[in-house]
């Protein structure tokens, strides 16, 4: 079962825009010593439409190196391509690499039926031995899981599913739709946006942003909730949802380097077309801000890192 706090984790790249490993690397390991469970590899963050297989292929091995390192860490490659073939290389090399699920987005920027989609995943869950993950994001695959989709997929062998709109009449039927039904049927939030609520559903797994530059809020937000401390939990959820708001400026793989380098971090730079804002304006300084205000809300001490960027 896959549970706790994951990341959908930045991957880094050098000022020329070549994949560093190194740095992204030093970035999962930093997130897993601030307690967080699992990685979700090369998604919408992670940055998986803008690298080639081999890149992600590379990511995926550096994550398996990492991971070893730590006691029960998972990982989730997300695998999902505009086209079949590529999804399934990827799929297959998540596979002998040895991870604990893998996820795919629907084959995007094309418009596809649901037999079509259907077809698509079939075809992954056949050529793996790894439990399969659907990822429902229809902003980016212009594709939206029903619960009829979720049905037919689940007939065919899925393991659970990523929902990332949190449509909560959707999310809902299909949870109790499974339990109801006795199905061996996992959810995970794509977002921490309704971490309590869907929790106290039965939930036990998300996905969340806020873990690539403050993994610590997040991390002590679900420790709180499984130990039951209602009280500290819901003013964790409280500083996360606030924080979530104010980070919610600009794209969100920008605004996470952004958060790392407010925290005296050297982030790297992401891949073009996507390109930070220059060092010298004052939204670093702000996001510092804002950081320091919610760790200290919680008690929690915001560590800082010794890069000079943003002085």
């Amino acid at each position: 079962m896959i549970k706790g706090s994951l990341v959908p984790n930045i991957t880094f790249f050098d000022s020329r825009g070549n994949l560093d490993i190194e740095k992204t690397k030093w970035h999962m390991r930093w997130m897993f010593e601030k307690g967080l469970d699992g990685l979700f590899l090369t998604g919408s963050y992670g940055s998986g439409p803008l690298m080639t297989n081999g890149e992600r292929i590379e990511e995926f091995k550096a994550a398996k190196e990492v991971a070893s390192e730590f006691d029960g860490k998972i990982l989730l490659p997300h695998v999902g391509c505009i086209d079949t073939k590529s999804t399934i290389e990827l799929a297959k090399a998540a596979d002998e690499i040895g991870v604990d699920g893998i996820s795919a987005v629907p084959p995007f920027y094309y418009k596809h039926s649901e037999d079509l989609i259907i077809r698509y995943y079939k075809e992954i869950i056949e050529s793996v031995n790894t439990p399969v993950y659907a990822y429902n994001n229809p902003a980016t695959s212009r594709f939206t899981f029903t619960l009829g989709t979720v049905r037919k997929l689940q007939e065919i062998g899925l393991a659970g599913l990523k929902d990332s709109p949190l449509d909560v009449g959707f999310v809902s039927t299909v949870y109790y739709d499974a339990k109801l039904n006795k199905k061996n049927f996992e959810i995970i939030l794509g977002t921490s946006k309704g971490w309590l609520p869907f929790y106290y559903m039965g939930i036990q797994a998300t996905i969340a942003g806020m873990n690539n530059w403050a993994p610590e809020i997040m991390t002590a937000m679900v420790k709180w909730t499984f130990e039951g401390d209602q009280g500290r939990s819901e003013k964790a959820y409280q500083v996360m949802m606030d924080l979530s708001k104010k980070m919610h400026f600009t794209d969100s793989t920008i605004a996470s380097h952004m958060g790392l380098y407010a925290r005296g971090f050297g982030a790297g730079f992401p891949r073009k077309p996507k390109i930070l804002p220059a060092f010298d304006v004052p939204k670093y300084k702000e996001i510092r801000s804002f950081l320091k205000k919610g760790f200290d809300e919680l008690g929690i001490e915001m560590e800082m890192g010794g890069d000079k960027t943003i002085e």
